[in-house]
């Protein structure tokens, strides 16, 4: 059986509710979620998850459920009847499949979404780009999931530029789940910082940031790094949004690291070891007001990570990580037109030699084209304007392309005025 675990990286994902006390995932609690899994194939497949205590007990273990080949399932957390708390899950099918995991606060203000993590894709090193104490009022917290059945330590090491600032240590039952939140740790000083968890056995994390104000992010931690890596939104007040690109020096030796947007502007840093540099879409003095597109980081000397954060006056807040490579298939298992006010708009970047042709096949067997993406630039499927898709429309889509393109998914009320966070983003499983 192949196993998805909804780390908590699922956890948070998977809390059910959250004591509005808690800094886990944020001040906005209680908090629901709620996870879709699609299978990536095209035959049917079976599929069992297991929900997680903190201490590693199986709360709930459902049953078996068929997902049909290139579709996908929702679950409702909230709605299973288990005991109001945290938790993590294994997702195990018999068939490859992806996740996607929703977590909302007390009456949406705080909203944020990221994916599963796979049995094969969890480290024993995973790495952060961005963790803020009190950053321009910003906070995070780290949730490592265990994915073995036995006990490990798990350390989270916080970095200042290359200066190792805190380091805390904590012992993790078999399929448990551990927080370290940065905003009670007494010993963290204000400010932004990279971290590393390194544990004795694989692990999956993620991260959760959260301000007062009703902003929240998340996004899954990196268990390794690379030399190129790929943006496919950034927005320089695009319908008012804006992005903050976040590159992370995970090797040993320092970095440079140069940022090329698909409109050829270009910034170039160094960047020291363990250390993370800010591109703020809006001080790239190459990028026109109203920009909407995507950008190439190449590292020389080390390998990087990169982190982008959106956000816009109106509190609706996301984050995705960059992608180290790409394929000529990616799947989208969360694709909403008017479901309960939410939709989804699909943004690819190609990242090939030529350009593009790239078509997305929605699970009601609908498909739209766009042809002649330039290389490193951006296709836009805005699922509002979907011809075939009906009004509450909650499914899935395959997004095929004729060259490598990696793709990122935002959900949002676009329609309604209300100041809140109902941005959640996560990233399309590139095939």
């Amino acid at each position: 059986m192949r196993k998805m675990l909804l780390t908590l990286i699922l956890i948070v994902s998977f809390v059910v509710v959250v004591p509005a006390a808690a800094q886990v995932p944020g001040p906005g609690g209680p908090y629901n979620s709620a996870f879709t899994v699609q299978n990536l194939g095209a035959t049917d497949g079976t599929c069992q998850y297991t929900l997680y205590s903190g201490t590693g007990d199986a709360a709930l273990t459902s049953a078996s459920v068929t997902v049909q080949g290139n579709k996908s399932y929702f679950v409702y957390v909230g709605g299973l009847g288990v005991t109001a708390g945290q938790y993590s899950t294994v997702i195990s099918c018999d068939v490859n499949v992806a996740a996607v995991s929703n977590f909302t606060g007390a009456g949406s203000a705080w909203s944020a979404s990221y994916s599963g993590v796979s049995a094969a894709q969890t480290a024993n090193t995973v790495s952060f780009p961005g963790l803020y104490k009190n950053y321009y009022g910003y906070y995070t917290n780290v949730v490592v999931q265990n994915a073995g059945s036995s006990s490990i330590d798990v350390t989270l090491k916080i970095y200042n530029g290359a200066t190792l600032v805190d380091t805390e240590t904590k012992a993790v039952p078999g399929n448990a789940w551990v927080s370290f939140d940065q905003k009670n740790r007494t010993t963290l000083p204000d400010g932004i910082y990279a971290g590393v968890v390194e544990a004795t056995g694989p692990v999956a994390a993620m991260v959760s940031v959260w301000d007062s104000v009703g902003q929240q992010y998340a996004y899954n931690g990196f268990t390794s790094g690379t030399a190129v890596a790929y943006a496919p939104v950034l927005m320089k007040n695009y319908y008012g949004f804006n992005t903050a690109l976040t590159v992370q020096n995970v090797g040993t030796a320092s970095a440079t690291v140069k940022v090329t947007y698909s409109n050829g502007a270009t910034n170039t840093q160094t960047v020291p070891a363990k250390a993370s540099q800010l591109f703020y879409t809006p001080n790239e003095a190459g990028l026109p007001a109203g920009w909407l597109g995507s950008a190439k980081i190449e590292a020389t000397g080390s390998t990087v990570v990169a982190l982008v954060n959106e956000s816009d006056v109106n509190n609706r807040a996301a984050s995705y990580t960059g992608f180290a490579s790409g394929g000529k298939t990616a799947n989208a298992p969360i694709v909403l037109k008017t479901y309960y006010g939410f939709s989804t708009s699909i943004t690819c970047q190609n990242i090939g030699a030529a350009a593009a042709n790239i078509t997305a096949t929605y699970s009601n067997s609908v498909t739209e084209a766009r042809t002649g993406v330039p290389v490193n630039g951006t296709a836009l499927f805005y699922q509002p304007n979907t011809t075939g898709l009906p009004a509450s429309f909650n499914g899935s889509a395959v997004i095929t392309s004729s060259e490598n393109i990696v793709c990122v998914v935002n959900e949002n009320q676009v329609t309604n005025p209300v100041k809140s966070d109902f941005l959640l983003t996560y990233e399309a499983i590139v095939q």
